[in-house]
């Protein structure tokens, strides 16, 4: 019997066939590459972390956009002097993601406020803040006649000075009150109004006061160096009282006497009285 080997075409054509039979029987063999990678990374726990990653940084992606961590409430405590949407403007922290606000860094920048003694941020989630602001309170002396006297924050009467006033110390000037003795009260609002001027004044209209004195009949007035008299009259109103009388410094407009406490201030100068016209 005569047997012929195989030549190679034949044995590729073999090959062929047997690959397909295994396929045809034992199905893809991607497939299991795919079911053993996927096995792999779970016994590593590499899948786990990725999906721990993933996980946190859609939170943390969250947490620092979200309105809800913003800082949207802010209590302003202790300030007079100033207002407390001023007190919130200068801190800038307003609107900011509460994980952004640095309570130093707006400690500070409120302490460059002129009125600003001494200042305390604190932050509570998910968007409050709280601001306690102590002020500037000048040293306060009460002079009747040709004596000056020294009250509390109160306005109480303690005793007469036994020294001159150093420059620092607010003093006021009652041109009614002949003669006070400890124990006397001093009107509480015109020793707030006084210490407001001593410290607004300067501050944002870059007016330095000569004097600042009280009357029974006007209030509490100011004088310039220059001689000029301004009449804030009450504790009312203040900062209407001060947009007109920097409006007139602001344009130069000449005056030696200015009223503030009428509903339409009014100015004279060289004894001409002429209206005012409010800012």
């Amino acid at each position: 019997m005569e047997y012929n080997a195989p030549n190679t075409r034949q044995r590729i054509a073999a090959r062929r066939l047997a690959r397909q039979g295994r396929s045809a029987t034992g199905g893809s063999q991607v497939r299991p590459d795919i079911h053993r990678a996927t096995l792999s990374w779970l016994r590593s726990g590499r899948l786990i972390s990725l999906l721990i990653f993933l996980v946190s940084v859609g939170a943390l992606t969250y947490l620092f956009t979200a309105e809800r961590y913003s800082v949207q409430q802010v209590t302003v405590e202790g300030a007079e002097a100033l207002k407390s949407d001023q007190v919130i403007a200068v801190s800038g922290i307003h609107g900011r993601p509460i994980w952004f606000v640095s309570t130093a860094e707006t400690e500070a920048r409120l302490r460059t406020n002129p009125y600003v003694e001494s200042v305390q941020v604190q932050l509570a989630l998910p968007d409050q803040a709280v601001i306690r602001v102590v002020e500037r309170r000048p040293e306060v002396r009460w002079q009747a006649g040709n004596i000056q006297y020294l009250v509390d924050g109160r306005g109480k009467v303690l005793a007469a000075a036994q020294e001159p006033a150093k420059p620092d110390v607010l003093v006021i000037i009652d041109r009614t009150t002949l003669e006070l003795k400890p124990g006397d009260q001093i009107d509480t609002d015109a020793l707030s109004l006084t210490r407001a001027l001593a410290l607004r004044l300067p501050g944002e209209l870059a007016f330095a006061p000569a004097q600042i004195g009280w009357d029974f009949g006007l209030g509490v007035y100011v004088r310039s160096a220059a001689g000029q008299t301004i009449i804030f009259g009450q504790n009312t109103q203040l900062d209407r009282k001060l947009d007109i009388l920097g409006a007139l410094l602001k344009g130069k407009t000449p005056f030696n006497y200015l009223d503030l406490r009428p509903s339409n201030p009014f100015y004279q100068n060289d004894q001409r009285p002429a209206t005012t016209n409010q800012p």
